[in-house]
């Protein structure tokens, strides 16, 4: 039965031929009574982790609680210096999500010290895989809830953990919900069944039953559901987007070190015209929020970032930035702030995780949702979101 997420440490386990050689005489180098051999065992595993952390950190993970204590502190010592970098946690991480429980489990052990609420995570994962197995077993469709567990699990090694976590515990409930339903018409499809004959009997014709029934048992095994389909769209559309206001929050911090001040600005044609196009972007996100389309308004947000704020403001005005140009600054500042408050009321959690980190400790209010609009858009309301018109702006001196 195929696996609906393979983990990258058991493809590089499988095909790294150095990393076979080292599981084969690890334990044993590092456990022999000669200084130099463990030295120079412990220096080649190393060596090749800092190469390769995805086949050789796994190899660690491995033999973590073997029997002897001399091996078992070496192992300790070099996965500790190892995953103080990036991919070695990384390939820690990924060590969660592997084939071998038992691997996956000292894995989240070992982050749980490290506050990854690995633990839990594992256990949800797992149970979410259980409920997989028996959809397919009971030819219950599964395909989108598949893609929603892979979607946490890219969500978690992000690092967001709270929020893999929510993903994954969604997964599980849909499933759960799912099954029970099935399991529900299918004993309503036996129960009619089980009364034809008696039906016939009376006098019923039962053919059009019989037919309708077997329709609809044919039916479920592909059945679409829809509601689950539109939650995975905006899972994918917010965690695209967070990606997008993480690197502008990056790129924005590095150069506005001081929240601007608009009486020292005097805004030039681009700015003018980047604040006015999210006054109109603003205006299509309301709108699509109110219809209920959450995915499409963040997808609209997106839009707005990639074309109008990266694809033109940015890379036309990139260099006032690093100039400590006053109307820049104050433009991008409204800008991305103001697509915090926009966004906040469809993925509140991330707008306020953004708020807290880039603009907490320069503005009055103690979050997102009660911080007021930047001043180009103090008008904004979600039921009254202005137009931008052509011809003469608001933004016009």
């Amino acid at each position: 039965m195929k696996d609906i997420y393979v983990s990258d440490v058991d493809i590089e386990m499988s095909r790294d031929v150095e990393s076979l050689r080292i599981d084969r005489h690890m334990v044993s180098d590092l456990g022999s009574r000669v200084p130099g051999r463990r030295r120079k065992a412990v220096d080649r595993v190393e060596e090749h982790a800092h190469a390769n952390p995805l086949s050789t950190i796994p190899l660690l993970v491995k033999h973590y609680r073997v029997d002897n204590p001399r091996v078992r502190a070496l192992i300790k010592a070099s996965l500790s210096r190892l995953t103080q970098s990036e991919p070695g946690e990384q390939a820690l991480i990924e060590c969660m999500f592997s084939r071998n429980s038992q691997m996956a489990n000292t894995a989240a052990e070992l982050l749980e010290s490290r506050n990854y609420n690995s633990v839990n995570f594992l256990a949800a994962y797992r149970q979410a895989k259980n409920l997989v197995t028996q959809a397919r077993r009971g030819e219950v469709f599964c395909q989108d809830i598949e893609e929603l567990i892979v979607d946490s699990i890219n969500t978690y090694k992000e690092g967001r953990f709270d929020q893999g976590m929510t993903y994954m515990m969604m997964a599980r409930d849909l499933l759960e919900d799912r099954l029970e339903w099935h399991s529900h018409l299918k004993g309503y499809i036996k129960d009619v069944l089980r009364l034809t004959p008696d039906l016939s009997r009376s006098g019923v014709q039962t053919d059009p039953i019989q037919e309708s029934i077997r329709h609809l048992a044919s039916a479920i095994p592909v059945r679409e559901y829809h509601d689950a389909r539109a939650l995975l769209e905006l899972r994918r559309q917010e965690t695209r987007l967070w990606k997008q206001l993480w690197s502008l929050e990056e790129y924005i911090s590095k150069r506005i070190k001081t929240k601007p001040i608009r009486e020292l600005t005097v805004l030039e044609d681009d700015d003018k015209l980047i604040l006015q196009s999210f006054l109109t972007t603003a205006r299509r996100v309301d709108d699509t929020i109110q219809d209920g389309r959450p995915a499409d308004a963040l997808k609209a947000v997106s839009e707005f970032l990639r074309g109008e704020v990266s694809a033109e403001y940015l890379a036309r005005n990139g260099k006032r930035l690093d100039a400590n140009d006053e109307a820049a600054w104050f433009t991008m500042w409204s800008v991305t702030l103001g697509l915090l408050k926009l966004v906040a009321p469809v993925i509140p959690n991330v707008a306020e995780e953004f708020y807290q980190q880039y603009f907490r400790d320069r503005e009055d209010s103690p979050s997102i949702h009660s911080v007021p609009w930047p001043e180009p858009f103090s008008e904004l309301e979600p039921e009254d979101v202005p137009v931008a018109r052509p011809g003469k702006g608001r933004f016009d001196d």
